[in-house]
């Protein structure tokens, strides 16, 4: 049986193969050394600390609250949810190495006994049954067979808890380019979610998404064009503040933006509301 959504490539077949792929991918990419060129790393010049706190914003409240943080990575945002107050916060993540460090990290920061790190795929999670109240992921889930997570969240979830995910959107044609034209720097296995792909969700939760980074794309073509920084930094807060009510007014454009935030919410069952 074939696993992979269509539009996969790499040749990859199974989810075993799929696993094994992400695995050594993101096993090297914890180990590296050699940064990425400047003037492609969009993320080092401050969008991937903002996209989490955009997350962690959206996420609210975490006091008191059982959090999963799904593919955790190296564990920096594992930690920021222990310290805005999570009671426990379990984490995950398909390489081994990644997670090494991660508990590493966690103990040095005096919060191993609230922080927890396992090597698992997210297809494949098996904690309990109504685990977590608040499950938060950034760019993980399109690197998975949907349907297999979306239910695996369905399960760990308790009724009425939520997760939050920012993840790449599919639409946009110049970002396809620019995806196609820089392969090494994401697995042969992963591909940005479409609007349509949130149906899988739907069948679980209540969903909603909203779209960021599309008038503000045009910072990231100065930033590889002059490899300022400066530029790029400047140029990206004035079109942040600009898109954002205009992607409000005309909701229609947010799925040609680069990156999503989601929202799946689990109903309460008729016993329970």
């Amino acid at each position: 049986m074939k696993h992979d959504r269509p539009g996969t490539t790499g040749g990859v077949q199974t989810l075993a193969q799929r696993h094994s792929v992400e695995e050594s991918f993101h096993d090297v990419k914890a180990q590296r050394d050699t940064p990425i060129p400047a003037r492609t790393d969009f993320y080092s010049s401050g969008v991937g600390d903002e996209q989490t706190q955009i997350l962690m914003d959206t996420a609210g409240c975490l006091v008191g609250k059982r959090v999963l943080d799904f593919g955790c990575g190296l564990g920096q945002t594992s930690r920021m949810y222990a310290e805005r107050g999570a009671v426990r916060v379990e984490g995950f993540d398909i390489s081994s190495e990644s997670i090494r460090i991660a508990t590493k990290n966690a103990k040095r920061d005096g919060l191993d006994d609230r922080v927890f790190f396992r090597h698992l795929a997210a297809e494949d999670i098996d904690y309990d049954d109504n685990s977590f109240d608040v499950v938060i992921g950034k760019a993980i889930l399109h690197h998975t067979d949907l349907e297999k997570t979306a239910r695996q969240l369905n399960r760990v979830l308790v009724p009425g808890g939520t997760a939050y995910f920012l993840e790449p959107l599919a639409h946009n044609p110049f970002l396809n380019l620019f995806r196609w034209l820089t392969p090494s720097r994401r697995t042969p296995t992963e591909k940005p979610l479409s609007v349509h792909d949130l149906n899988v969700f739907r069948r679980y939760f209540f969903v909603n998404y909203h779209g960021m980074y599309l008038f503000t794309l045009l910072s990231h073509f100065l930033l590889v064009l002059t490899g300022s920084r400066k530029l790029f930094a400047k140029s990206h807060d004035v079109l942040r503040r600009w898109e954002q009510p205009v992607l409000r007014r005309f909701p229609g454009l947010q799925k040609y933006c680069w990156s999503a935030v989601m929202v799946f919410e689990k109903p309460y069952s008729r016993t329970e509301s």
